[in-house]
């Protein structure tokens, strides 16, 4: 292996293992529950909204909806990174009775 071809591995290596982290995976809570975080640089509210649409979209494979138990929520700043998203959740059925009233 070259010198000159070192940075080059080393930054497709870099790559590969932030390209594995950007899927924000939901896991399993217990007890029917689920969890899953997200992140935005534009504040905690839409880290909150990327989070309930993650959550929404995992529930929507079984015609359900998030239903959103808890947020814990990171305010990052600066160079330290941005803000974060916990939430747990379950799926639920949407609730369509006050539609028909």
């Amino acid at each position: 292996m070259s010198k000159e071809g070192w940075p080059v591995r080393y930054l497709m290596l870099c790559l590969l293992t932030l390209s594995a982290c950007a899927g924000q995976t939901v896991t399993d809570a217990g007890a029917g529950r689920y969890s899953v975080t997200a992140t935005s640089a534009h504040g905690v509210v839409a880290a909150r909204e990327r989070a309930v649409k993650l959550a929404n979209t995992y529930c929507s494979r079984s015609s359900q909806q998030a239903v959103v138990e808890s947020f814990d929520d990171v305010r990052l700043g600066g160079v330290l990174g941005d803000p974060t998203s916990s939430i747990v959740f379950r799926c639920g059925v949407p609730n369509t009775t006050a539609l028909s009233r």
